[in-house]
C-alpha cells in the first residue's frame, strides 16, 4: 500500500501547494523522506507546517525539473498531461492525490455527489439527512476538507463533493453518487464541454446507487430520479427507476407520497427545493420523514451562496460569491425575483457569458464588472444590458452601493472564479461583504 510505502521511507514530491497537498504533508509519515514541492507559481512556505524539511523546490518555469521521486502527489487543479510527467509515469515514478490516496485506505462507505452546481449545499444536506437519522458522517472532498484529514477520524460514513478536476484522474466507486446538474464549466482547463461531462458519468457508471435529475437521466442507469417539473405519473411512465423525488402541489413526494409541505422548508428558491430533493432521494431507506422535516426546517443555507448579510434603508446587500457560472448566476437572479445592480467579472473559464442576457434584461438595473475577464462579459452582454467596467472591486461596490439605494439590492454574482485576485469563492466574499460595510459605515458617520 502507498501509505506503508511512504512511512518506510522514499522520496515524495508534492506539485501544487493548494489545500490538498498542505494536508498531506501535515497527515503523512514522512519523517524519513526525501521530500520535493513543485508549482507553477511562487510557493508560500507559510502554508506549510514549520517542522516540515522540505529538500527541493521547484517554481515556476523549472516546476518540472528533475523528476525522480518515488511518489508524485498532484493537487487537483494541476493536469498531468505534460511530456515531461508521461516520461515520469513511464520511468515508474507513481502519480496520485488527497483524493486517490483516501479511496485506496479508506472501505468505509461514501456518498458522492458531483455536478456543475449546487454541489456543496447537496453535500450538506446528506451529511445533516444522515447525521439526523443517528449516522455518524463527515464531509470530504471539495466541499472544503481535505481527505486525509477524515482518515481514521471514526466516521460511520462520508459524504464526497467531487469536482470534475478530482475525477479526471480518479474515479472512485461510491455506494451511492449523485448529479445534480449539468451545464457547461471549466472550458478553460477540459479539452471541451464533452471531457467534462465525461468526467461525471464516469463517476455515476461506477456507483452501486446513482440519483440524477429527470434530464440527465439518459447518461446512465438511474436508481433515482428527482424532478420537480413532472407529473409522478407521468415520470413514472417514460422513466425505468425504483425511486421518484417529485415536487407537485406544495409538496414534496417519494414515488408519489407526501413527504414534506414546501412552506415548512426553510429555504424555498427553486434551486434550494432541487437541492433537498437531490439529498432525499441520497439518503433514501435512511433519513425518514421525521429527520428530513427536521433538516427541511431549519437549514439556512451556507455561506456566500445567495446570502442577505446586510439590509440597510430598504437596500438588501447580497452575497453569492460563489457563483463561477453564467447558468449559476441566472439562477440567483431568478431566485432573488427582484431587480438589483450587480457585479460580475473575475477570473474566465472559457464559457459563453452571452447566456446571462435572458436573466440581466429581466432583473438587473445594472451590471458593475470587474476582474481579468470584464472585456470578455461586457462585449457579450453591451448590446442587451447597461453594463459598465472597473478597474477592481473595491470600485465597482463604490458605484454599487450607490447607485442600489435607488433599486433596492446589490449582488455580487461574478459567473466568473476568483482566481484572478482571490485564494478562493470565499475570500471574494469576505472581501465584499467588508467592504460594503466600511462604505456603509463611512456614510452614517457622516
Amino acid at each position: 500500500m502507498l501509505y506503508s510505502r511512504i512511512k518506510n521511507g522514499c522520496k515524495v514530491g508534492f506539485y501544487g501547494i493548494g489545500m490538498s497537498n498542505p494536508a498531506l504533508i501535515n497527515r503523512l509519515p514522512l519523517d524519513k523522506c526525501e521530500i520535493t514541492l513543485r508549482s507553477d507559481t511562487k510557493i508560500n512556505l507559510n502554508l506549510l507546517p514549520r517542522y516540515v524539511k522540505i529538500g527541493r523546490i521547484y517554481e515556476c518555469e523549472r516546476a518540472l525539473d528533475e523528476i525522480d521521486e518515488d511518489v508524485l502527489f498532484f493537487s487537483p487543479s494541476v493536469k498531468r498531461n505534460d511530456p515531461r510527467l508521461n516520461a515520469a509515469r513511464e520511468r515508474g515514478v507513481l502519480f496520485s492525490s488527497d483524493m486517490e490516496l483516501f479511496f485506496e485506505e479508506s472501505s468505509l462507505p461514501v456518498f458522492a455527489v458531483t455536478g456543475s452546481d449546487g454541489k456543496s449545499t447537496t453535500a450538506t444536506l446528506i451529511n445533516l439527512l444522515l447525521r439526523a437519522a443517528g449516522v455518524k458522517s463527515e464531509t470530504v472532498g471539495n466541499i472544503g476538507t481535505p481527505f486525509i484529514n477524515r482518515l481514521g477520524d471514526g466516521s460511520d460514513c462520508y459524504v464526497a463533493e467531487l469536482s470534475s478536476f478530482m475525477l479526471s484522474y480518479c474515479t472512485p466507486t461510491p455506494g451511492r453518487a449523485c448529479l445534480t446538474n449539468l451545464t457547461e464549466n471549466h472550458l478553460d482547463w477540459h479539452t471541451d464541454y464533452e471531457e467534462y461531462k465525461k468526467t461525471k458519468i464516469n463517476l455515476l457508471k461506477s456507483a452501486e446507487k446513482v440519483v440524477v435529475s429527470e434530464e440527465n437521466a439518459d447518461l446512465v442507469v438511474p436508481w433515482g430520479i428527482v424532478s420537480d417539473e413532472s407529473e409522478w405519473q407521468r415520470l413514472v411512465k417514460g422513466k425505468n427507476a425504483e425511486l421518484y423525488i417529485t415536487k407537485e402541489s406544495g409538496y414534496i413526494l417519494k414515488n408519489g407520497e407526501r413527504l414534506i409541505e414546501i412552506d415548512k422548508i426553510k429555504r424555498k428558491a427553486d434551486h434550494d427545493i432541487k437541492n433537498l430533493m437531490m439529498a432525499i432521494a441520497m439518503t433514501d431507506g435512511i433519513a425518514g420523514k421525521v429527520e428530513i422535516a427536521e433538516v427541511a426546517g431549519s437549514f439556512t443555507g451556507l455561506q456566500h451562496r445567495c446570502q442577505t448579510f446586510c439590509t440597510r434603508n430598504g437596500v438588501k446587500y447580497i452575497n453569492s460569491s460563489v457563483d463561477s457560472t453564467p447558468a449559476r448566476t441566472s439562477e440567483t437572479l431568478k431566485s432573488l425575483d427582484r431587480e438589483v445592480v450587480i457585479i460580475l467579472g473575475g477570473g474566465s473559464k472559457g464559457l459563453d457569458y452571452s447566456l446571462l442576457i435572458p436573466s440581466l434584461k429581466k432583473y438587473a438595473k445594472a451590471v458593475l464588472i470587474t476582474g481579468d475577464n470584464a472585456e470578455e462579459i461586457y462585449e457579450a452582454i453591451r448590446k442587451e444590458a447597461y453594463a459598465e467596467i472597473f478597474p477592481t472591486l473595491d470600485e465597482a461596490i463604490r458605484r454599487g452601493v450607490g447607485m442600489a439605494k435607488d433599486v433596492g439590492a446589490l449582488l455580487l454574482s461574478p459567473a466568473s472564479t476568483s482566481y484572478d485576485r482571490y485564494k478562493n469563492y470565499a475570500e471574494r466574499g469576505r472581501d465584499f461583504e467588508e467592504k460594503v460595510m466600511k462604505i456603509l459605515e463611512n456614510e452614517n458617520n457622516t
